[in-house]
């Protein structure tokens, strides 16, 4: 059993980076079909076509990820490399298929993020794009699109001695006036060059697997991990935008733009219905009322994180 954004997961398929636990029952079960089967791009007769990537794949011409959902209110989740997810309407089972020729570390990727994020929106959990690190007992979320310096940030002030509680996908628990943020997985994704910068080479971190170049940080081999749910003590808006003045900086940025950027960056954000809404409505609502809100300019250079770091160290130190 594996436990991932306060969910406790079975799974036949290895995880890694995610912490093994003992649990009376799942939430949720995964599990591989011991043998691929073959499925259409196009949806069965008992499916409509619920979501279609903007992505394009080089090498198929066609969209990388495709969603389709049954009339009985299933999920079938189409990656454009074969690689497929069936997941019950409540979220609580997944069934993954594979062709021969893909890397299994390649689908617990897929399970431990996308997929695994779809499940908690189905479950009514607001999830952000976001990464997050502990600094003085308190959560700070770092909230943007991909390449705005997340994960580097995060790597660098792993390295740092700050914990680092999730990467990418930031589960939130709002109970009782109190938000805070669920552990996730206990590494970290790194582009290259931004190995290359912090460490020298990127060949200094290994590969999450030969046909994906990103490069795999464990956090518990460095003790970098936060394996509890922590308070939220602020949030901050990347961006990584060339040219801003005297970037890497802070700003604050007003609340109904704070609403927006949020409402723009929570995770399967089209997986919509009245009680999802309501309940994403009332903890972004939460966030820019009661967690100062801010926007970062990182200086959209992998070289200029560590700086970067120092200049969120101060900001939080004087708040």
């Amino acid at each position: 059993m594996y436990s991932i954004y306060g969910l406790n997961v079975a799974s036949d398929l290895p995880l890694a980076g995610v912490p093994s636990v003992r649990a009376p029952y799942p939430d949720v079960v995964f599990a591989m079909e011991p043998a691929y089967r073959r499925t259409a791009s196009t949806a069965a007769p008992h499916e409509t076509c619920w979501y279609q990537s903007d992505w394009i794949d080089e090498t198929t011409g066609g969209p990388g990820l495709m969603i389709y959902r049954s009339a009985a209110g299933a999920f079938r989740i189409l990656y454009s490399d074969g690689v497929e997810f069936l997941i019950d309407g409540e979220g609580r089972r997944i069934v993954g298929c594979a062709p021969s020729a893909a890397s299994l570390a390649d689908v617990a990727c897929y399970v431990t993020g996308p997929v695994l994020g779809f499940v908690l929106r189905l479950l009514g959990v607001v999830a952000l794009h976001a990464s997050a690190i502990e600094v003085g007992r308190r959560a700070v979320l770092l909230v943007g699109d991909a390449c705005s310096g997340k994960s580097t940030t995060a790597a660098v002030l792993a390295t740092m001695g700050y914990k680092v509680i999730t990467e990418d996908v930031a589960a939130l628990s709002l109970q009782g006036g109190t938000l805070t943020v669920r552990p996730g997985c206990a590494e970290v994704a790194l582009r290259p060059d931004a190995v290359a910068s912090m460490f020298g080479s990127a060949n200094a971190l290994p590969k999450f697997s030969d046909t994906w170049d990103k490069r795999r940080l464990d956090l518990l081999q460095i003790g970098a991990f936060a394996h509890e749910s922590i308070p939220v003590g602020g949030v901050y808006m990347l961006t990584n935008t060339a040219g801003v003045p005297n970037a890497p900086c802070i700003a604050h940025i007003p609340p109904r733009d704070a609403m927006v950027e949020l409402l723009a960056n929570v995770y399967g954000n089209r997986l919509f219905h009245d009680e999802l809404r309501l309940c994403e409505l009332d903890t972004l609502h939460h966030i820019v009322n009661n967690v100062p809100v801010k926007v970062a300019a990182t200086g959209a250079q992998a070289h200029l994180i560590p700086r970067f770091c120092e200049v969120l160290l101060d900001d939080l130190h004087r708040s």
